[in-house]
């Protein structure tokens, strides 16, 4: 009887714990909802005394980040925490290491895109989707002369240069459309980096890869304050 009510206190008191992590990563992170938090292990209330979980999981459903200033929303963001050291008076922790993941839709990458190339006049158009060869497909446009000129579908990569991620696209498969200036004008914003800021403190950007239902980015990071 004992160690069953042991277990149920035990298993109340993460519960309890959970809520309070929830509604401080809310505040701290700045989101509209809370998010799903799990404190992983058993007994939870040893874990608690000596101030160090050792395995923590957050599921945000939605995570505004920024491109060049521009809001970006990342979905279906989750984070793994390793060896979280709880503060004395339980006001905060950090965890040793941090390691998640979420994804970028194509409307929301051709949203933030399209609004950035607009604040530049830049003329140049871009829409971001999924080919059949298992490959990011974009679909460019440029102006020249009032004119919009359709330059068709190219296939591209996402290339990471510390926080900047920009395009990347063979020479060989930009139709020659528009003459000189507009495929000039097209390879500059292509070699244009656009930098991904707004993540959660301590936590940077490792990789982004093209998948069938957006871009899938990865993050990670070390002593990250959780707040």
């Amino acid at each position: 009887m004992l160690a069953v009510l042991a277990v149920i206190a035990d298993r109340v008191a993460v519960r309890f714990a959970q809520s309070e992590v929830a509604s401080q990563a809310r505040s701290s992170l700045g989101l509209t909802s809370e998010p799903s938090v799990t404190i992983n292990g058993f007994p939870f209330l040893t874990q608690a005394l000596g101030r160090d979980l050792n395995h923590v999981t957050l599921g945000l459903d939605d995570y505004e980040a920024e491109v060049d200033g521009q809001a970006l929303m990342i979905s279906e963001l989750s984070a793994d925490l390793r060896d979280v050291e709880i503060a004395g008076d339980f006001s905060g922790a950090t965890a040793e290491r941090a390691d998640g993941e979420g994804l970028v839709s194509y409307e929301e990458m051709t949203r933030a895109y399209g609004e950035l190339l607009a604040s530049g006049d830049s003329g140049f158009g871009v829409e971001f989707g999924y080919g059949d060869g298992g490959q990011l497909l974009l679909t460019l446009q440029a102006s020249a002369f009032g004119q919009t000129l359709d330059i068709g579908e190219v296939p591209g990569e996402l290339v990471l240069d510390g926080e900047a991620v920009r395009l990347q696209v063979d020479d060989a498969d930009i139709p020659d459309v528009g003459g000189e200036q507009v495929q000039a004008a097209i390879r500059e914003q292509l070699d244009t980096g656009r930098t991904i800021t707004g993540l959660p403190e301590g936590v940077s950007l490792d990789s982004v890869e093209p998948t069938e239902d957006g871009v899938r980015i990865t993050i990670s990071g070390s002593n990250v304050s959780l707040g």
